[in-house]
């Protein structure tokens, strides 16, 4: 594989992700408006098989595809083996999914089983952070992000409600929108990834992503509450 090749793998390797957590989010998103808030309170993560077993074959998929081949830059194959775990991590989720709703496994362990998914992603992506520069930041902030992200889940198996599964999908959203931006900073915008400045640049388009998911999230809890209204 060339370094062209590599980066461009590289950067679809994070860009599909990305893309999943945000179609995950919006899925739940669409289900809690129509579902005129009991699904905001639901004691389990998903409502029925179907998108349990999306993640499940989705997952296998992603962890077909990541495995690196011959020829493969080092420091590509070990990105490509914590996408393997990440992906193998998920799908584990959409099994914990099937065997709750099937009444083997209480509900909020499909919370619970999410939370430890995710936080897995956030420490697999920390140790990205340690290379420095921009593009240890990008990943340092992705890895926050994650465990953001997990420990609305965690609270969630305790205590579900409208608020946290809203934070939920929020959290998510901005957990996708960065690994698409991040891919695009690293790989595409041509940045000088050791500049210091492109450093601070770094925290003002973090700031812009998350101001951005607050608005669609704020907009969507809000179509949610048209929908109970009527």
């Amino acid at each position: 594989m060339t370094h062209a090749d590599a980066v461009s793998a590289t950067f679809i390797g994070h860009v599909l992700p990305g893309s999943m957590f945000i179609v995950w989010a919006l899925y739940w998103a669409l289900q809690t408006i129509r579902g005129a808030g009991e699904l905001a309170t639901s004691r389990s993560l998903e409502s029925n098989v179907y998108f349990p077993a999306v993640k499940v074959v989705f997952a296998f998929v992603g962890v077909i595809t990541e495995i690196p081949g011959e020829g493969w830059y080092p420091q590509d194959v070990m990105t490509s083996w914590e996408h393997v775990t990440m992906y193998a991590a998920v799908g584990l989720t959409g099994v914990v999914d099937l065997l709750a709703l099937r009444g083997r496994l209480p509900p909020g362990w499909t919370f619970a089983a999410y939370a430890a998914a995710i936080a897995n992603g956030g420490f697999l992506f920390w140790g990205h952070s340690s290379h420095g520069g921009v593009e240890g930041l990008v990943h340092a902030i992705l890895a926050l992000v994650f465990f953001a992200t997990a420990a609305v889940g965690l609270m969630e198996a305790f205590r579900p409600s409208a608020d946290l599964r809203w934070g939920r999908i929020g959290a998510q959203l901005a957990l996708g929108a960065w690994f698409i931006v991040g891919a695009w900073i690293i790989y595409l915008s041509g940045w000088n990834l050791a500049d210091p400045v492109r450093e601070g640049w770094t925290y003002m388009v973090f700031s812009w992503t998350a101001i951005g998911v607050a608005v669609v999230t704020v907009g969507l809890r809000l179509a949610a509450g048209r929908q109970t209204a009527s």
